[in-house]
This record gives C-alpha cells, structure tokens and sequence, in this order.
C-alpha cells in the first residue's frame, strides 16, 4: 500500500474556510504521514488556492494539494431534496474515473474536523468491498432504510467519510452504475447520492468504527471514548450566527480555525453572536420561525394507547414522520381530555414526535390560543377539536374516508354483529362553517372519494378539491417481473365488524390448495370479534393467524404473496392496498376504489350483510388470478409501475410542503 495518504473534499468556493480547517486538522493530527489533498469544485478563486497551497506547504512532509475542476453540467436536472445541500454532493460519484492513478481514496464532507491519527482508518483492508464507512445511527433511528428498499440488517452509512477502493470500483465500472442510479432515481430519494451509494452498492460497503465519523447524532445520543473524526452533520454548524450549533464537540472547529488563514472570521463571529444575545435579552425574535402544524387525529397505530388503525398508520409513519423539515415542525393532537377540568395538556414524544392530548374543554380555548398553531392539518376530521379555535387559522382537510349516511346503511346490513356507527351531525357542519368561510382546504386521497365528501359536508358541486394522494414506502430494489412469489394469500386489517374477516376464514377453508394468512388484530369491540373469530381458529391447516406485525417482517408476507383479499363491506382508499400493489400483490375485493381493484385484480362486485353467501365469488376470483401465471406477472407489473410514479414519498412532501406553505400564506 502507498504510503501517501490521498483524500478528496468536493467543494465550491464559499466553502474554502471550512474545507481548509478540516484540512488543518487533519495535517496537525498526522505528522508523520505523507498527504495528497484533492479539492473537486466548479470554481474555486486564485485567492483560496494561494491561501490552501500555503497552509500545504507549512507542514512540509511533502504534503500536496491539487484542485481539479468538474463540469458542473453533468448533474443538471439532479435533484436535491435538502435545502443546504448543493449539487457539489454528486461529484463524489465520479471520483473512482477522476483519478485512474490511484487504488484508493479517502473522500470527506468539509463540514469536519479530524482529531486525532487516520493511519489506521487508512489501512482498512478493503478485499471484497468497494467502500468503507460508519453506520448511519440517524438513518438507523428514524427506520428509514425500509424506504429505498434495504432491510433492517444492511449496513446504511453516512456518506460523509468513505474509504474507497478506486480499483475495484473501476474493474467493476460503479461510476458508470452510479450515474445512472442517479439518473434514473435521484428524485425518489430523500438523501441524494447517500441514498443512491448505499442503495446500489448493497453487500459491498464494509463498516468501520464510529470513532472515525462522529457525527452530531451521535454526540447527542451516545458517548464515544476519543472520537477521531467530528462530523458536525445537520443544517446548522458550529460557525452557524443565527442559530446555536447543538454538538458540544462544535469548539473544536474554532480551535483549528485560529491555526487557518481564515482566522479573522472568529472576532466577526463573536461580533455577530453578540449583537444577537443583545436582541434576544431586548426581546427580539431572533430564531428563524418554522411553519407550526397541528396535525389532528384520533388515533396514532397504538401510539398512547390509541388503535391500530389506517389513519394512525399514515399519520404516524408518513405524516409525522416525512413532512417535518427545516422549515416546517409537526405536532399531533388528539382527543381533548375527557375530564373538562383538566387544566393540563398531556404530551408524550413517540418515534421523536410530539403527541399531545390537550387539555379538557374549559381549557381548550386558552391553550390552543397559546400555543398558537400557524395551521392545522386533519386527518378526516374525527374529533371536536377545532371547535374551540377562533383565530381563523388555516386548516387543511385531509378527506380519507368520507362516509355519508347511504355508506353507513350499508354497513349496517352487517348483522353477525354490528360496527359502532360515529355518524356526528355537528361535527360535519363544522367543517361546512370552516369551507364556507375559507378557513378550509380540501384535499383528497381520491377522486372517487369527493362526490361522497360533497354529500357529507354539503358541499357545492364547483367546491375545489385538489388531489393529493397517500404515500408508501416504496422498495425500489423489488422486481415484479423475476421475484419468485409463493401461492400465499393474505389479509391485513384490523379485525372487525367492517372488514368481516369471517369471509377470509371461510374462503380459506374452501381452497385447502392455498396458505391463508391473516394479518392484524382485534382492537373495537374486541370480546364481540373474538366470539366470532374463535370458531375457525381451529380445524383449518392452511388458516394462519399472524397478529399485528409491523416493518420488514410485514412487507414479507407482502412480498411473498399473489394476491391481498379484502372482505370488507366499506373502505376508502386503504393503505394496505397500495402496499399490496407496491410489491405486485394483486387484489380481490368487493371494494373497487380508484378501480384499482378491478385494474389490479378481480373486483367481485359489492357484497351486502354478513357475506357467507358470497363466498364462491371470492373463491372463484381467487381461482382465475392463480391460475393464469402470465397474466398475474403481466399485471404485478404494471402495479408497481403505478404506484411508483404516483404513490413515492418524495412526491407526497413536495405536495404537501407546497400546499401548507400556500395556506400559510394566503391566511
């Protein structure tokens, strides 16, 4: 192994201070080593080349810096989803074809210092791997891998320090890969060329210890004995004036700043942080405002106690979890406490979010008053909360589920044992008061679904409804056209009166030939479901009961089965269809939303009552699908090819952001 040590920063000019202090670092921290520096950057001005190339040359050794221009025009049309972010992050794909002299490269993020010897880093042994790297702990914490199609046991690493083996990546063509990756993908995810090096170099990332890339996550969440890579990772930095850097370890890049040319930016620095401390205690506002949103549910997929149900799953999962950014923080409500003396809001954090129950109706009105939401965001109105809001503040309805009277007679021709009905008269004309004065926003999961809102809400026929569709995670590694399903057939969805998993039971006792597995559990009427459900859990080999799962052992039963059955006698637009259809998963159902039954599938048409009589339906349907083994493959695929263009979680920010910044606006 050469024993020079080759590291590359990707930069533009506005970043030479922080570039060369963790350059700085790295020189005071390896004395004895040899060090090629290689900054890549579309402009870079004579000025910083003389400063870097001075500082090179101070600590002797025959240490080197070389600038190497890229064409920026490569990456036009790239996207970026972080605001701070800028396209100078995609150079990193080019690096193994930008020097073909070299075997292996250390690339750094600018935005760190090294504190204390990287030979050992350096010697990482790289046989059988491409690249080297730390563990993601954010990436890890957020569970965001199931998102671009990795599973919980592949290694995600921050992209920030990489060891690469140049040679390898060049015998097996990764810059070509990696290019088109992000070509064809970038837009799809969330964290640009990181997603894309851990997506499409999966099995070949070999990890490292965190001591060689602490990042801030890291320092906030755990305790690491003598760090040598502080990576201050996160839109604000320690040299950040308007808003307090969190890492404890942030003076150290002062440190290694006072040993730079670009010293006289720390007196600047503490000018500024002064002038600042003397606003704050004169009582200026001096934080930059995020857009507040209060998102309104009653329900949060067992969060506090509250059922497992489709509304809980998006705003837990998607809602809480995506739409949060630097601009914009996200708090849930549900329920008001039931007790109206109840002075005191309860609040929990879950998965990193707020939950909050706000206090009991003699309250309400103050504290919502206090807490001063700039706008609300519900998920199909269920609760009287909002009753209590005066100030015209900007709401955004989310219709889900609309369910007029006509829907309700129908679910209640179920007699084996009836749904609770939560038809709310009141609540309704809240929301029609709310529209009719502009407070209110529509938008809908479906068009299918507005007519049914027109009629509940009372609504004009002209009334402006924009669409906005759910999203799902969306494994992008999954091939429809070569994955190996299993003749399994599975139902996901609470148990209950509405989704009369009776029906399952009973089809999966007329087709022995196939294995039936039933996924979620009772949650309403709990004793009443389980009365009824108790009789086949016995005496049917090919009856599965699973129970509630969650995360990647969920998307397995997805994944493995043909064909989702969906018994119920009312949906929307259910979640676990477009997982469903995520995954080639076809649907038999007598529910058509969207048609997406009837084009990705076989609708049965509607199914009254208790539905024992309707069996054969299902059971023929279920017939037709697996037993044309092309036509199944023919439309597993165009399944997933729907629901990745128009069910991405990217799309869903963009969509959403813009709509709440828009209300935000206008109010």
């Amino acid at each position: 192994m050469d024993n020079r040590i080759s590291i590359v920063f990707t930069v533009n000019n506005s970043y030479a201070q922080h570039c060369c202090v963790a350059m700085v670092s790295v020189l005071e921290n390896n004395l004895t080593s040899s060090i090629d520096f290689y900054i890549l950057t579309d402009y870079f001005s004579d000025e910083n080349k003389k400063l870097f190339v001075s500082v090179v040359e101070r600590y002797g050794n025959n240490n080197r810096v070389e600038f190497k221009l890229v064409d920026h025009a490569i990456f036009e049309g790239f996207k970026l989803h972080i605001k701070y972010i800028t396209c100078h992050t995609y150079y990193r794909l080019l690096i193994a074809d930008l020097f073909p002299e070299l075997t292996r490269i250390l690339y750094l993020d600018a935005d760190l210092i090294v504190d204390g010897s990287i030979a050992e880093l350096w010697k990482t042994p790289l046989e059988g791997y491409l690249y080297a790297g730390v563990n993601d702990s954010w990436i890890e914490r957020i569970k965001y891998k199931y998102s671009i199609g990795l599973q919980e046991s592949d290694i995600y690493i921050n992209a920030g320090v990489i060891l690469m083996n140049l040679e390898a990546m060049r015998n097996e063509n990764i810059t070509a890969l990696l290019m088109d990756v992000a070509e064809k993908y970038c837009d799809k995810f969330e964290y640009q060329d990181q997603d894309i090096i851990n997506w499409a170099l999966k099995g070949k990332i070999k990890e490292v210890p965190v001591i060689y890339n602490y990042t801030t996550e890291e320092v906030l969440h755990t305790r690491t004995e003598s760090p040598v890579i502080i990576h201050y990772t996160g839109r604000i930095k320690p040299w950040s004036i308007n808003e307090e850097c969190c890492n404890p370890l942030r003076n150290l890049y002062f440190e290694y700043l006072k040993k730079t040319p670009y010293k006289g930016f720390i007196g600047m620095f503490k000018r500024e942080r002064l002038i600042r401390t003397i606003k704050k205690m004169c009582g200026v506002n001096i934080n930059p405002k995020k857009i507040k949103i209060a998102l309104i549910i009653d329900e949060y997929f067992g969060g506090m106690g509250t059922a497992f149900g489709g509304y809980g799953f998006l705003a837990r999962y998607y809602i809480a979890r995506y739409l949060p950014n630097e601009e914009m923080s996200v708090e849930v409500l549900l329920g008001k406490n039931s007790n109206k003396w109840e002075y005191r809001a309860k609040k929990k954090k879950i998965d990193g979010v707020t939950i909050i129950v706000p206090p009991g109706r003699k309250f309400v009105y103050k504290w919502l008053k206090r807490t001063n939401y700039d706008v609300y965001l519900t998920v199909e109105l269920t609760h009287d909360l909002l009753k209590y809001e005066h100030r015209g503040k900007p709401i955004i309805h989310w219709i889900q589920d609309p369910r007029p009277w006509t829907e309700w007679q129908e679910i209640q021709t179920v007699k084996l044992f009836t749904e609770s009905c939560y038809w709310n008269s009141e609540l309704y004309d809240m929301v029609n008061r709310f529209y009719c004065n502009g407070q209110l926003k529509f938008i809908s999961q479906g068009y299918f679904l507005n007519e049914k809102a027109k009629v509940l809400y009372r609504l004009p026929e002209d009334a402006d409804i924009t669409y906005c569709a759910n999203p799902i995670d969306i494994d992008y590694t999954f091939d429809p056209a070569t994955y190996k399903k299993k003749n399994h057939i599975i139902f996901i969805g609470r148990i209950e009166s509405v989704k009369r998993g009776w029906l399952f039971c009973e089809i999966a006792k007329r087709m022995p030939q196939y294995e039936f597995f039933m996924l979620g559990q009772t949650f309403r009427e709990k004793k009443e479901n389980e009365v009824v459900m108790s009789a086949y859990k016995s005496g049917i080999p090919n009856l599965h009961f699973v129970g509630h799962v969650e995360g990647e052992e969920k998307n397995v039963y997805i994944r493995d089965a043909k064909i989702l059955v969906n018994t119920s006698i009312h949906e929307a637009l259910p979640i676990t269809f477009l997982e469903a259809l995520a995954y080639g998963t076809l649907l038999v159902s007598c529910r058509n939303p969207e048609d997406l039954t009837s084009k990705f599938g076989k609708f049965v048409g509607t199914v009254l009552g208790d539905g024992f009589d309707e069996v054969p339906k299902f059971v023929s349907a279920i017939e037709e699908i697996m037993s044309d083994e092309e036509r199944r493959k023919k439309l597993s695929c165009e399944a997933v090819s729907y629901i990745r263009e128009v069910h991405s979680v990217q799309k869903f920010q963009r969509d959403m952001r813009q709509l709440i910044k828009d209300s935000v606006t206008k109010k």
